[in-house]
Parts: structure tokens; sequence; C-alpha cells
């Protein structure tokens, strides 16, 4: 109502309209009418870099159109070279969506060089390095900074779990760091998800990992892989194989429905 009202009293104001787009696409899923208001943000403010940069990610996440989504990040960082929070998604565009690795890492540098303590950008930079460059000396220095800056940030601390799991064989550290990212983000269920295999795996402890794995479903019930994942361990450590039946196929109808 607030917002609706916002946009009622000032229809030209490019902020207000955009606050209005991000609640329509975020809180009420509701595309179409998200996308009127992203557009009159932009009529109201062609060089605001903020609307543009968010009408970037609009039509990259959710429209998939992404030769427009380029034009509008191009715009954005046209409009604030240094508007930390564009370049790093304009990195995370030509990473995953062009395969440009090389212009990708220009923008991640550029983002962290706007803002050193932008902890999203440290993280996100830091997975590029890990899993597109091999270079785990540096992911590693970027992951730690990404930490330092958010300490609370449950993301950037599972991506580090892993990291130090997968590629350090740190296992001590590892399980520091997933017990950080879960009690920073209780209902994260990758993370919790991620702690679960690594204790049914490496620490060998059955039954903490069935209650990961339990806190894994509840948080997302419609994840296929998580339900896959439990009923291996079912399977495999409990040997209950009618529960481990259940799973199995909760997990294959989410497969089916997302390929239907």
């Amino acid at each position: 109502e607030y917002y609706w009202r916002g946009v009622e009293a000032d229809p030209k104001n490019a902020k207000q309209l955009g606050n209005y787009a991000n609640f329509l696409c975020d809180q009420r899923k509701d595309y179409v009418r998200a996308e009127e208001y992203y557009q009159r943000s932009v009529e109201a403010g062609p060089q605001n870099a903020t609307q543009l940069g968010n009408y970037a990610v609009f039509l990259e996440e959710q429209q998939k159109d992404y030769d427009k989504a380029e034009e509008y990040y191009r715009r954005a960082v046209e409009a604030d070279p240094k508007h930390a929070n564009n370049l790093g998604n304009y990195a995370d565009f030509l990473w995953k969506q062009r395969k440009d690795y090389d212009k990708a890492e220009e923008y991640y540098r550029r983002a962290v060089k706007a803002n050193p303590k932008d902890a999203t950008n440290l993280g996100n930079y830091a997975v590029f390095l890990k899993n597109q460059r091999k270079d785990y000396d540096k992911a590693e220095e970027y992951y730690r900074r990404a930490v330092e800056a958010d300490p609370k940030h449950a993301n950037n601390l599972g991506n580090y779990a892993n990291f130090l799991y997968d590629q350090r064989k740190d296992y001590d550290r590892a399980e520091e760091y997933y017990r950080r990212a879960v009690d920073a983000d209780s209902n994260h269920a990758n993370h919790l998800g991620n702690y679960a295999n690594f204790l049914c795996d490496q620490r060998k402890d059955y039954d903490k990992a069935e209650e990961y794995y339990r806190r894994t479903v509840e948080a997302d019930p419609k994840d296929a892989n998580h339900l896959g994942n439990y009923a291996i361990f079912l399977k495999n450590q409990r040997k209950d194989y009618d529960k481990a039946e259940e799973y199995y196929r909760r997990a294959l109808q989410k497969i089916g429905r997302a390929h239907v």
C-alpha cells in the first residue's frame, strides 16, 4: 500500500519506482508488473546506476534475456563506473552466462577495488578463482577477506568451509566454518546439507549427520539433491530401506516435475 502511495505521490521518482519493482519481483513474484515498474524507473532515471543495475539483474535472472541484460549492465557501469554492486553483478553475468572469464575477472577486480569491504563481491571472486582459475592460494586470500569483511555472511562461510574441506583437506577448520555458516543462517539448505555430508563422510557421526539431513529437507523440501542425499544416507548407514525408498521417490518426483 505504501509503495503504491509513494508512486502515486511522485510518479517520476526513479527510486520509488525501482523500490516498488523490487518488491513486486522479490515478494509478490509478479514479474509482469515488476518489469513494468523497472522500465518506468529507468525511464525516470536513465542515468541512475542502481535502477539500471537492478533491471539488469531482473532481466538476467527472471526473464533470461541475456542480451538485454548485458545492455543494462553496461549502461549501469557507464552511469557509475565505481558502483561496486553493479560491477560485481556484471562480473557474475560475464562468468556464468557469457563464459568470458578474462572479462569477468577484470570486473571482479574492479568491483573489489571500488569497495574492498564488500563481502559479497569478495566471496564471489573467491569462488571464481577456485572454480574457474584453480588458483587456490589466491582464492583462499579472498575467502579470508570476505569472512573478515562480514563474519556473519552465511554464503561466504559455507563456501569457505567447502573450500577447506575439498581443496585444503583441513577438516577441523572446515567444520568450524560449517558451524559458523549454519549459525549465521539456520535455514540455509545448502549449508545444512553440506555439513550433513561432512558429518557422514568425514566424521562418521551418523546421529548428528541425520539431524542435519532432516533439517536440510525441512528447510527445502523440494530440492531433489537434498532428498536424494538423505535417501542414500538412510540406505547405506541406517539400512532403513523403506524410508530410503520414500525419499528416493520424493527426489524423483521433483526431478520429473522439473523436466515437465
